[in-house]
């Protein structure tokens, strides 16, 4: 294979006089392609306390305590990654569990970024504790004070505004950080979810010097939509805007994802609808943005999430391309409307979720769960990604929660919704590049992007429940981004 002006120009040897990299008959697949991913958030993460590895209370509140005291007096403490889940009593946390942050503002994003657990100094800053439209400030049920657990719009519009942010400069750095970390990984694009802001203020000014493409879906939801950043961005190889985002529940963790029937372990829950599903708007949304030719994307976790974003999809016009994002929970009679569409799932939720999937939705349900198998063989286009910062961007990781099925804590779980490794790579790359609407990668033929990776490994020999491949080259447009140097000789990367 050999490239020309960024593109893979034939699939035989290359001109005299050409550069050659001999790979010593390692793996080559197309580059990887990350469909839902959240890529100046989770560069913003590298700077806040990782509560992910966390196991126990005591261990969370040593944790707040720690840094805590390396902070300033005056800076608010930011962490994100806690799961009751990760946990023995699956306990789920209160504002006493951040008593060692005293006086200092204090907010912990759970995983999913649907709840924040918040001390009294942030509370006290709110404009309201009032429950919003599509949220809930949670209270003690016997005193009616909040336990400091603010879930869904009540984090996104009570607590959100508050939070101080690291200047634009700062965000560009970090997003190109982010951006080296991800071509360690494999991942050539990547499908972002971004406000506008946030494309000209970030993602516009590293256009020429990211050396990683990014389809953006915009997270902008005041409705009616205003389509200037979209209009702005549309067709571009390395920043365009593909569509926009209306959330339509939470999810199974915090018990938010809108199901048709109650959750097993909560039976006076079934959940919430938000945003525009909340209002009765996401019919009149989808049209908006459909009739102005961007791509429509709908977050739906929950059974009843997802029979109602098919129902609005359905009353399109043909040719419209609409991402199903999530589909966590689906109704079996709901599988075979798929047919022909794009799911964009991450098989790393399953992994994470699959510890508690049967205490939530019930064994009756399962069979609805995370149907990787079902939507394939019902003829939907799987789209993988990992919605990085929830879960690690790690494809390989990915890859093998959807070949083995096996949780982060390695305990089976749906095997029977297991994939090929040929139907997983599909997914990061083929699948991806159709869910984000990019013809021009994701396959190895002449014409397309010269976007590929090397592995150390054949993968489709790797014991995946034992290990995985390890990403040694990463190329965009025919330049290596990234070369692992204890793979390579000098004279092989001069």
């Amino acid at each position: 294979m050999h490239s020309r002006d960024g593109r893979i120009a034939a699939l035989d040897a290359p001109p005299a006089g050409e550069r050659i990299i001999d790979l010593r008959g390692r793996t080559v697949l197309p580059g990887l392609i990350d469909s839902h991913l959240h890529l100046v958030q989770g560069a913003e993460t590298a700077a806040q306390l990782d509560l992910s590895t966390v196991r126990s209370r005591d261990a969370f509140e040593h944790a707040v305590a720690e840094r805590h005291a390396a902070l300033p007096p005056d800076a608010w403490l930011l962490a994100g990654g806690w799961s009751e889940s990760n946990w023995p009593d699956h306990v789920t946390p209160d504002s006493s569990w951040l008593r060692a942050a005293g006086d200092r503002p204090c907010v912990c994003l759970r995983s999913d970024l649907h709840v924040a657990l918040v001390n009294d100094a942030v509370l006290a800053r709110c404009v309201t504790l009032d429950d919003p439209p599509g949220g809930e400030v949670r209270r003690d049920p016997r005193t009616g004070a909040p336990t400091g657990l603010m879930v869904e719009s009540a984090a996104w519009t009570l607590v959100n505004p508050l939070l101080p942010r690291p200047d634009a400069a700062t965000r560009r750095e970090l997003t190109r950080a982010a951006a080296a970390r991800l071509h360690r990984f494999g991942v050539t694009t990547v499908g972002s979810m971004e406000y506008g802001a946030v494309v000209r203020d970030v993602l516009e000014p590293l256009r020429e010097s990211l050396d990683l493409r990014v389809v953006i879906t915009l997270l902008d939801r005041d409705w009616p939509l205003d389509f200037e950043y979209g209009e702005a961005f549309r067709n571009d190889d390395r920043l365009a805007v593909l569509g926009y985002k209306s959330f339509l529940d939470g999810t199974l963790g915090s018990r938010t994802a809108r199901l048709r029937s109650p959750y097993a372990d909560a039976p006076d829950r079934s959940g919430q609808w938000v945003e525009l599903a909340e209002r009765g708007l996401l019919q009149d949304w989808i049209a908006a943005v459909a009739a102005r030719g961007f791509s429509p994307s709908m977050h739906a976790i929950g059974d009843a999430a997802a029979r109602l974003a098919l129902d609005v999809a359905e009353a399109l016009p043909p040719g419209a391309h609409v991402r199903f994002e999530h589909m966590q929970q689906l109704d079996l009679a709901d599988v075979p409307r798929l047919r022909g569409r794009i799911a964009s799932m991450q098989p790393l939720h399953k992994a994470d979720d699959g510890r508690m999937l049967a205490s939530r939705v019930g064994p009756a349900r399962l069979a609805g769960s995370f149907a990787f198998r079902r939507l394939l063989d019902a003829g939907a286009t799987l789209a993988f990604g990992s919605d990085w910062p929830v879960v690690s961007a790690d494809p390989m990781l990915g890859i093998r929660a959807a070949v083995t099925g096996l949780t982060v804590d390695d305990e089976p779980c749906l095997v029977d919704q297991n994939l090929t490794v040929d139907e997983a790579l599909t997914a990061y790359t083929a699948g991806a590049a159709t869910g984000l609407a990019c013809d021009d990668r994701g396959r190895l033929t002449p014409g397309r992007l010269a976007d590929f990776v090397v592995l150390d490994r054949d993968p489709f020999t790797t014991d995946w429940s034992r290990d995985v491949p390890r990403v040694i080259m990463t190329v965009v447009g025919g330049r290596i981004v990234f070369a692992d140097e204890a793979s390579w000789t000098e004279a092989e990367l001069a």
